[in-house]
Parts: C-alpha cells; sequence; structure tokens
C-alpha cells in the first residue's frame, strides 16, 4: 500500500496526506444491493435472499470448473501435460470448496427453511417445478470429470485391448517407475484420481446435506449413493501401483 496514491481509509496511517479514495462516488452499497434480485422475491422469507446466494455462488464455481475442464481436455489433445495437471489440481480444488458452499445450507434457520420449501415448491430432480436444488452446470463437470478416463490410454500413448489385456496397466508401470519424459505424464495422472476423489467426497457430502435440508424421503439418494460408491475410474492405474508396490 505504500506506493498507492490514494488511502483506503481502513486504518491505514496516512501520514504522507494521500487523497482519500470515496468509495461512495464510485459504488454506493445501496446499489449493488438493489441489483439482488431473485425470481421469487415476492417470498417474504429472510432465508429466501441467503438461499439465492449460495446458489449464485455455487454456479459461479461451477462455471469456472466447466471452463477449466474444456481446457484439460484441449491441452491433453495437445499433449501440454503439466499445464493440463495444473488446471485439474484446480478443478480439484474447486470440488472441494463446493463442498463447503453446500456447507451453507446448515446455516439456515430450520423453521424458515421449512417455510420457504413449501413457497418455492422446491424438489431435487423435477424440472418442472420453480426452484430446484439440481444444477445443469453441476451435472455437466461430473460428466467431463468422469470422461477423464478415456483419456488415459492417450496419454500412456498405448492402444486399449479389446479383449482386456494388461496393456495400459503395463504402460502405467513403465511410466510410474522409469519417469518416462520426464514426471509430466506422472503428474497428470495423480491429478486425474484426485479429481476422482475430490468430487465423490463432494456427492457424499451433497447427499448428507440434501437429506437434512429436504427430508430422505423427497431425496433420490438412489442416484447419489451411485455416483460415490462406484467403481474406481482407474483400475488400470490402480492395478499398476499395486504391482509396483
Amino acid at each position: 500500500m505504500m506506493t498507492c496514491s490514494y488511502t483506503l481509509g481502513l486504518g491505514e496511517p496516512n501520514f504522507s496526506g494521500k487523497s482519500i479514495l470515496r468509495y461512495d462516488d464510485v459504488c454506493k452499497p445501496s446499489l449493488i444491493h438493489s441489483l439482488e434480485t431473485t425470481p421469487f422475491d415476492h417470498v417474504t422469507n429472510y432465508e429466501n435472499r441467503n438461499l439465492h446466494a449460495i446458489h449464485q455462488i455455487f454456479e459461479s464455481w461451477t462455471r469456472a470448473a466447466r471452463v477449466l475442464m474444456e481446457r484439460v481436455n484441449e491441452d491433453i489433445d495437445n499433449r501440454a501435460f503439466e499445464k493440463a495437471a495444473s488446471e485439474i489440481y484446480a478443478v480439484e480444488r474447486i470440488w472441494k470448496l463446493l463442498i463447503e458452499i453446500e456447507d451453507l445450507h446448515m446455516m439456515m434457520d430450520p423453521e424458515d427453511f421449512l417455510k420457504l420449501k413449501k413457497k418455492l415448491g422446491m424438489r431435487s430432480c423435477n424440472e418442472t417445478v420453480p426452484f430446484c436444488f439440481r444444477s445443469t452446470e453441476l451435472v455437466t463437470i461430473t460428466k467431463m470429470c468422469r470422461d477423464l478416463r478415456q483419456k488415459v490410454p492417450e496419454i500412456l500413448e498405448v492402444e486399449v485391448d479389446p479383449t482386456g489385456g494388461p496393456g495400459v496397466m503395463e504402460e502405467a508401470m513403465k511410466v510410474y517407475s522409469e519417469k518416462m519424459n520426464g514426471y509430466e505424464k506422472v503428474h497428470l495422472l495423480q491429478a486425474m484420481q484426485g479429481i476422482e476423489s475430490a468430487m465423490k467426497r463432494f456427492f457424499y457430502a451433497y447427499k448428507q446435506v440434501l437429506t437434512v435440508m429436504m427430508g430422505s424421503s423427497e431425496m433420490n439418494l438412489e442416484s447419489l449413493n451411485r455416483i460415490f460408491l462406484e467403481p474406481t475410474w482407474f483400475p488400470s492405474l490402480d492395478a499398476a501401483k499395486t504391482f509396483l508396490g
């Protein structure tokens, strides 16, 4: 802040007599709050604004994750493995952040939320109702993350044996043990397995939050269970590590 030509006026000593930034001349807080509209502003419930704020934050991060996943696919196609690994690690962090965002629902007043639930007609899967917990972006990035398993043969430069042979596993063992072409492939494969773990943790936590907020009778828990209980996406990589160990 020493090199700044003005003071923020937030307790910063103004010994040099810098100009003070007048926030209200730039944008008044009341103007920002006036833009906070939702499709259900007519609903007189304190938790209505909190609910939509949580979902706006959630949608912003899922959109960011989607853009990153598009870059990941492009970088893998261009064999820029180190860059792809860095972006996948960022997506992994976003999955962990989404868990914290969903936990904000637990801070809402239970009585007010239950009243709001009836007014908004909340459901988990039926898109014809006014308000739905399911996010289109969430469904999209889930599919994009799961589809990363199809990139493994391309990364390892090996063809998949239609008879189920161990070609992918053997090539993975070479990459892990010999560090061929540096550590780029190792970092990328590790990042891909990390994103699987983070995504499954999110859906487990997501199930718990929705059950508490909506009730287990209204939740399609079976579909969520299938996500975090499904087998590993990368069996060849797991097998390679097992044999190396």
